[in-house]
């Protein structure tokens, strides 16, 4: 898989985790940072994901 096809799929769940729940009386601020941390933690679950396909199929 391609990094920018990682990075836009680690977006897109991102922006669902953070913005599509229902209207709970969060922060704007608040929002943002679940949305960063949900960014980063999917980032780091693609890529290594994506690395481990990548060393199974080397030998």
């Amino acid at each position: 898989m391609s990094l920018p096809a990682i990075i836009g799929i680690s977006l897109g769940v991102a922006g669902v985790v953070a913005f599509s729940r229902k209207p709970q009386p969060y922060s704007a601020l608040k929002k943002i940072g679940v949305f960063i941390l949900a960014t980063v933690g999917m980032l780091a679950i693609m890529l290594a994901v994506n690395f481990a396909m990548f060393y199974a199929n080397h030998p």
